[in-house]
């Protein structure tokens, strides 16, 4: 694997992308932006009243009423809770068109192999740009969320407490990239756009439910729950609560998920054969 050529590959989809780069991450930075808004006009004692007469099941689902009732984990719930759907099914989409699949549609793929170019090496170059796209942009989000947060009378009433916002950061990232790389693994599969697409949004919808749910399940099917991405992404603990005990577990959990999408995907992609 070269890596001045994978550079290369990120430079030039950078050059394609940046303005749905910078665009894309303005727009959920603002919805989270919005969200502060809308928080700084919140009275979160009668929040508190208002809550403790729903049902227990439902109230535990959104964290329970002491995490719904103050700033950070009212924020977690209504945003980052919810960046899988907000970013992820973009980033699905993203991994699925930009990557394999689109170039063996238009049939371009065999002319680039035609190169001096390892299929490694493009591939890594293609993995690597998706994630950076997707540092980036989530670092655009975050900035506009801190911006939010140092000027909203809700949080500093509370207290800012920065480091939440980057074990956030680093989870997220990790989390999202997951559906990446297996977006990128079911491409080196299927060489389809739609089926790629689909097999990625079923794969997603079906940890989010099995990572969601799992404490609803017969006590003997809740092992389940270690083998869902889910289970390992708690923004609520880190960002809400500003419990850092699991983070590290969490971090090299979801890595080896990554680490995993992406080698096998290396090692179909080089003995694929690709239809011309």
């Amino acid at each position: 694997m070269r890596f001045p050529q994978v550079l290369n590959i990120v430079k030039e989809h950078f050059a394609e992308k940046k303005w749905s780069f910078l665009l894309f991450g303005c727009l959920v930075g603002l919805l989270g932006y919005g969200i502060i808004l809308i928080m700084n006009q919140m009275n979160f004692a009668q929040l508190s009243q208002t809550l403790s007469g729903f049902p227990k099941a439902l109230i535990a689902w959104w964290g329970g009423i002491a995490n719904a009732t103050q700033p950070y984990g009212f924020f977690t719930s209504e945003v980052f809770s919810f960046t899988w759907l907000y970013m992820g099914i973009y980033l699905v989409y993203m991994a699925s068109s930009t990557g394999l699949p689109q170039e063996v549609e238009d049939q371009t793929l065999d002319l680039v192999l035609s190169k001096p170019i390892r299929r490694t090496t493009y591939l890594a170059g293609k993995i690597l740009f998706l994630f950076a796209f997707l540092a980036g942009t989530l670092a655009i989000v975050m900035l506009i969320i801190a911006v939010g947060m140092g000027t909203s009378p809700a949080f500093q009433s509370y207290g800012l407490y920065w480091n939440r916002l980057g074990g956030v950061y680093l989870i997220t990232l990790l989390h999202l990239g997951t559906l990446i790389t297996a977006a990128v693994f079911f491409g080196t599969i299927f060489l389809s756009v739609k089926r790629t697409l689909a097999a990625a949004l079923a794969l997603m919808f079906f940890m989010y439910f099995l990572g969601t749910f799992w404490q609803y399940f017969p006590a003997s099917a809740q092992g389940i729950k270690y083998v869902t991405t889910w289970f390992y992404y708690n923004p609520m603990e880190v960002f809400g609560q500003g419990i850092f005990n699991n983070l590290i577990r969490n971090t090299l959990v979801l890595s080896g998920f990554n680490a995993a999408f992406i080698v096998a995907s290396l090692l179909i992609f080089r003995k694929r054969d690709i239809p011309v």
